[in-house]
């Protein structure tokens, strides 16, 4: 098998050369000198807990207040621009027809590879998406002329906040268990590891070369 100097798949097999060449690297550094192992993980497990990295994105932030201060004139702007999109929407999607629609899509996107019906669809799901949002805003621009407080009760419930980081905290707690085997037996595993990454890097060669 022989794979195309310059391809992406090329140099992801490079990548995983180089990878299973540093692992080689690790694997006879744990049978030489084991006793180095203690610095080496000291440095990488250094703990990084993402949930403090996405901490300030995960706090809810109101901006109903300000967008409901004036309801009666974001109504209105709202409702007079759907109402726009959608009449002009009808009147463009009236004289395209769904194959039509696929072609304008294929030649706006010409670096993706996709069949004529698989453009037809993606055509005919754009132009859904597009009626069913303006026919919401007209909604929502009604309700916020003539129905403020049902509107009102429905941000409330939309609004409802969950936070992610609670639902992820048993993910993010730091796991040693397969250090302190490596530890017990560094010899062994770097054994383990020199074989298996001198394998791979073999064959991934071979995959490079061709058979």
């Amino acid at each position: 098998m022989s794979i195309t100097p310059g391809s992406t798949f090329y140099y992801l097999i490079l990548f995983l050369i180089f990878g299973n060449l540093f692992a080689f690297f690790i694997g006879v550094l744990m049978i030489a000198a084991p006793q180095r192992l203690g610095d080496l993980f000291r440095i990488s497990n250094r703990w990084i807990s993402t949930r403090r990295m996405t901490k300030p994105l995960e706090k809810p932030r109101q901006h109903d207040r300000a967008m409901l201060r004036y309801p009666r004139v974001l109504g209105a702007i709202m409702l007079a621009s759907a109402a726009l999109i959608l009449i002009k929407g009808i009147i463009f999607i009236s004289g395209v027809s769904a194959a039509d629609g696929g072609r304008l899509l294929a030649r706006l996107y010409s670096g993706v590879n996709l069949s004529a019906v698989a453009w037809e669809v993606m055509w005919v799901t754009l132009i859904t998406i597009i009626l069913l949002g303006a026919i919401l805003a007209i909604v929502v621009g009604l309700m916020s002329l003539f129905k403020l407080g049902k509107l009102k009760h429905w941000a409330e419930s939309a609004n409802r906040w969950v936070s992610t980081r609670q639902l992820t905290k048993p993910l993010d707690m730091p796991h040693y268990h397969l250090d302190k085997m490596v530890s017990a037996k560094p010899q062994l595993w770097g054994g383990v590891i020199t074989a298996l990454s001198l394998f791979s890097s073999l064959v991934l060669w071979w995959f490079v070369l061709g058979a």
